[in-house]
């Protein structure tokens, strides 16, 4: 695990002004900083999403046909050490689906599309790539996303908050002593929840491309970012 803390971002607001900022000033002599953290870390586990479908002349045969890909999916999943809890399976949705040709010609109903979606958590990602087998096999030919994390996140979380936090005052500190003033409590804390993602899009995908032995390495990704920032308003005394 690898944490940064990123110091570009350190402000005097005796050379900018406040209203650049949303976050509350005082009146009296103070200083703003802005701290940002870094951590770095090998993913541990992934999550699948993939599209089940089915094209039929009525929409209950399109049904039909997706719970019986859904029920062999998870039949197989199992075999690779997969759980029932390790999946979330969304309700299936049933539309017309039309060609629509040239000329303003009238569409052309083709038959009733079935859609599920299906979550699959893999917390053994050395099984990665025979997942995505395992799942092509069934029929399932839309992997949309694989998205990668840890099992600790929320504590790795913290953790980035912690030392945004920390940068934020350890700025406030060495501009206070260079400036010869002595840093007095927090004023103000202006902090967001930032946004974090580590995925990637697959799109429709076939065996042979799941199965290819020199793209296994390619399906992990090394390292995913945890990262926070905080902006802070010190009194000066």
């Amino acid at each position: 695990m690898r944490t940064k803390a990123l110091s570009t971002l350190s402000l005097l607001p005796l050379l900018i002004s406040s209203s650049a900022f949303a976050i509350a000033v005082p009146d009296k002599a103070h200083l703003m900083t802005q701290g940002q953290s870094e951590i770095r870390v090998a993913p541990d586990m992934a999550t699948l999403t993939v599209m089940v479908t089915a094209l039929k002349p009525e929409s209950l045969a399109a049904k039909e046909e997706v719970d019986t890909k859904v029920a062999a999916l998870f039949s197989n999943l199992a075999s690779l050490g997969v759980t029932k809890k390790d999946i979330d399976s969304g309700n299936v949705i049933t539309r017309p689906d039309y060609q629509y040709g040239k000329d303003q010609a009238p569409p052309k109903l083709l038959g009733y599309q079935a859609e599920r979606q299906i979550s699959v958590r893999l917390y053994d990602l050395d099984k990665l790539s025979e997942t995505l087998n395992t799942i092509l096999v069934q029929g399932v030919q839309n992997i949309q996303q694989v998205s990668y994390d840890r099992r600790n996140a929320n504590e790795l979380r913290q953790q980035a908050r912690i030392a945004a936090v920390a940068h934020a005052r350890t700025i406030a500190e060495e501009l206070s002593l260079a400036a010869d003033r002595k840093l007095g409590e927090v004023y103000a804390i202006e902090y967001q929840q930032p946004h974090q993602s580590a995925s990637r899009h697959y799109g429709m995908m076939d065996a042979k491309m799941a199965s290819s032995e020199e793209l296994d390495a390619s399906y992990v990704q090394n390292e995913i970012e945890f990262s926070d920032q905080v902006q802070m308003v010190f009194l000066l005394n």
